[in-house]
């Protein structure tokens, strides 16, 4: 038999557990938080997911008309031969629709215009973008950041099939200068790659951008920059020089946690043909076409919802500041940050995403009973959504050069800033 569709009856406060708490407190909240968080008052009934009524028109269908086929078909051997010759059909995607459909091949052409770019490839999720982008330039020897994503990371380490070397995330490029040298001695320039990833994951260093791009071009070292946490209204990499750009566009440019995907994007034709090939040699680039269809139509509003994001974020950081169980605040987008500088330099605005490092002298088991008291922010992996959500950092980097007290990190979605205010308040009451 199969499951039962999520339930959409209302809740009420006295239905007991979270859900009913959390029925009572959306009561008094905004309609655009209500609109939200009304679908999943109740995860279980929703399976975990954040966006099961479908907002943000997440059942657009393409006029493409694709509909996630697998066979391309072709009227002779001649014009097969030639399709599979290319790697392209002459109707729009690739002559096998698990390697790329239409809908994934519009979303390329969008996002190499949107980046300046001679084109991009479409991936199943933005690990998948960086594990094809690896894929392609087969690099001996990559210099990554410390504060690189953490499954980025796992990838590189546990494949085995490249040599690390890891600079600080908040690196001058005279550091990376005399890493690269380094690499020189293990690794010849067209074997070695630096990637870039900025802000670091969770603690948010910037590193000197320009200054590892001038080190990497002396040295005749290809370049690679995940710019997620900007998106292309932030920061275009391209521009300054980048040679691929990566960005997992589950977040921003979806906009609502259905959009499972991840877009590189190549400065030259060159690099572009080899992403092209690993695509389809590695078999990554099998997107649904409705994943797609969203990703193409919602990438319009990010800068919109990006800036609400910002905004809504300065609020809580505005909250969390007057909280005496709060030691700091880490984001670059505050000018008390070390980073804010860079920040002002590359990006000028922020995003949705701060960590909030808890007084040390507080039990981790207090901290942990203020987020499980939350009610409008939901435990959960990934950002940039319309739902707020909150997640523990555990950072690698050199722990003194960190907060002593347990750390989390904060997104703000699309609900209302002063009810998310008003949850975290409740939450502080119930656990401090």
């Amino acid at each position: 038999m199969p499951p039962s569709p999520p339930s959409s009856a209302p809740l009420s406060p006295e239905a007991g557990g979270k859900p009913g708490r959390r029925a009572g407190f959306l009561a008094g909240c905004r309609p655009a938080t209500r609109r939200i968080h009304a679908p999943i008052l109740d995860l279980a009934a929703s399976r975990g997911h954040l966006n099961p009524r479908g907002l943000g028109r997440a059942r657009a269908f393409s006029d493409l008309g694709s509909l996630g086929q697998s066979s391309v078909g072709f009227e002779t051997l001649a014009d097969y031969a030639a399709a599979d010759e290319a790697g392209r059909a002459p109707y729009g995607g690739a002559e096998y629709g698990i390697v790329q459909s239409p809908e994934a091949d519009a979303v390329g052409r969008k996002f190499a215009a949107l980046h300046g770019g001679a084109g991009a490839i479409v991936c199943a999720s933005g690990l998948a973008a960086i594990a094809t982008v690896l894929d392609a330039f087969a690099p001996k020897l990559v210099l990554i950041p410390d504060g690189i994503y953490f499954p980025a990371w796992r990838y590189m380490s546990e494949t085995g099939r490249v040599d690390l070397l890891t600079y600080p995330a908040g690196a001058s490029g005279a550091e990376v200068g005399a890493l690269i040298r380094e690499a020189g001695r293990r690794a010849a320039p067209a074997d070695t790659m630096l990637y870039l990833e900025a802000p670091g994951s969770g603690t948010f260093e910037i590193p000197d951008i320009a200054g590892l791009v001038a080190e990497a071009a002396r040295a005749g070292l290809r370049t690679v920059m995940d710019n997620t946490w900007a998106s292309h209204v932030r920061f275009r990499p391209l521009d300054h020089g980048i040679a691929v750009a990566i960005q997992a566009t589950t977040k921003h440019e979806g906009g609502y946690g259905d959009t499972p995907s991840g877009v590189a994007v190549a400065r030259e034709e060159p690099d572009l043909a080899r992403l092209r090939r690993q695509l389809r040699i590695g078999g990554l680039g099998a997107v649904s076409p409705q994943t797609c269809t969203r990703l193409f139509h919602r990438v319009d509003g990010t800068a919109a919802r990006l800036d609400r994001h910002a905004a809504s974020a300065a609020t809580l950081m505005r909250w969390f500041e007057e909280q005496a169980f709060t030691a700091d605040i880490l984001s670059p987008a505050r000018p008390a940050s070390p980073w804010h500088a860079r920040f002002a330099r590359y990006f000028g605005a922020g995003n949705g995403l701060f960590t909030v490092a808890f007084d040390e002298a507080l039990p981790a088991e207090r901290v942990h009973a203020f987020v499980d008291a939350l009610l409008l922010f939901r435990v959960a992996e990934s950002w940039g959504g319309h739902v707020s959500l909150v997640l523990p950092v555990h950072p690698r980097r050199d722990p003194a050069l960190l907060p002593k007290g347990t750390m989390f990190r904060f997104h703000a979605g699309l609900e209302e800033a002063d009810d998310l205010v008003a949850d975290l308040a409740q939450a502080a009451r119930a656990a401090f």
